[in-house]
């Protein structure tokens, strides 16, 4: 495979927003609410003495805002939601005040528990845990309470990770991934609300996991109305990313093929108000980072360069959210590894 060139961004501005020593940060999803504030969700877990693990009985989304467009965080008056095997949590907001979301969920036992709990053990360095589903919450008071009475479940045994899309018909799209006949092979999958998250049908197969591999973390974008974007990781390959479409609101989709695109981590999309998309995603074969690709066709090819919005030290990073502010700049968010412990950064850049 021939890779495109690569351009360093000449005017990116880098921050960190959180680092903390004893615990696991990662999936960082950004969204605006009103005026210049920012609401911004992920992943926390205490870091085990052996090192990182995916899986943790007080893994928790914690759930932070910024009200000068993500120039400064207020960790300190953060709130939680997803207690005991939150994984990821994906907002999205509807406005007067209604913050919603789609919640990737664990169920964790301590290890000497495992069979009282009725928890499968596992390979590697994980606790024993299920993965139940994937659950619809919502705040009314712009996300600062989540009562446990808002939660729906959406998908069972599915796993959330791609932001919710509020389509032009109305609908709700979720984009999750998972199984589909028990047979082992992950496929990247959709569930539709017609009703505002009150309901759920599906899963619509957006794309089919087989001998290729398996394709997983779809994200979805709604490039004109009704039809719709989905670009999806994809294992047991080199991992690039691969693309298809849907020219009916979700409900049917083209043959998935693949972009070129080396990542190793899920990808995501930005429109920007003119039209272009944003393609941004972490490297991780080296040189290790976060990139960026434009697209001004919708998403049917990607240009022959890839940005590097920041550079990494290692392969650890990725899941990234991105927003366009007023004056055309963006901000990316994501996660990276410092000296064996992750945190959220986040660069303001302006697309070439």
């Amino acid at each position: 495979m021939t890779e495109n060139r690569v351009e360093h961004l000449g005017e990116a501005e880098q921050i960190d927003i959180l680092f903390d020593p004893e615990q696991y940060t990662a999936f960082p999803h950004v969204i605006r609410l009103d005026g210049d504030e920012l609401l911004m969700a992920f992943r926390q877990a205490p870091v085990h003495a052996g090192g990182i693990r995916h899986t943790h009985m007080r893994s928790v989304i914690t759930v932070m805002r910024s009200s000068d467009l993500g120039r400064t965080w207020d960790a300190v008056n953060a709130t939680q939601l997803g207690a005991g095997g939150g994984q990821e949590f994906a907002p999205i907001y509807l406005g007067d005040g209604k913050v919603a979301g789609i919640l990737a969920w664990h169920e964790v036992s301590p290890e000497h528990e495992g069979d009282r709990a009725g928890l499968p053990p596992h390979d590697g360095d994980e606790y024993p845990f299920r993965t139940p589903g994937d659950f619809w919450m919502w705040s009314s008071n712009y996300g600062l309470t989540w009562r446990p009475d808002r939660i729906t479940l959406v998908g069972e045994g599915a796993m959330a990770c791609g932001a919710p899309i509020d389509a032009s018909d109305g609908a709700l799209l979720v984009p999750v991934y998972g199984q589909v006949n028990g047979d082992g092979v992950i496929s990247s999958l959709l569930y539709r609300s017609e009703d505002r998250g009150e309901t759920w049908t599906g899963p619509v197969v957006i794309a089919g996991g087989g001998p290729s591999g398996d394709f997983c973390e779809p994200a979805l974008m709604e490039i004109e109305p009704g039809r719709i974007l989905a670009m999806h990781r994809i294992g047991r390959s080199r991992e690039v990313f691969w693309w298809n479409e849907s020219a009916d609101g979700g409900r049917t989709w083209s043959a998935p093929e693949a972009t070129g695109i080396l990542s190793g981590a899920c990808p995501r999309l930005l429109k920007l108000r003119d039209g272009r998309l944003v393609l941004s995603y972490g490297r991780r074969s080296k040189p290790h980072g976060i990139r960026a690709a434009i697209s001004a066709d919708g998403g049917r090819s990607w240009g022959q360069t890839e940005y590097v919005v920041r550079d990494a030290v290692n392969w650890d990073l990725g899941y990234t959210s991105s927003i366009e502010l007023d004056d055309g700049t963006v901000f990316t968010a994501t996660y990276m590894q410092r000296q064996g412990t992750t945190g959220i950064v986040g660069t303001f850049w302006r697309v070439p």
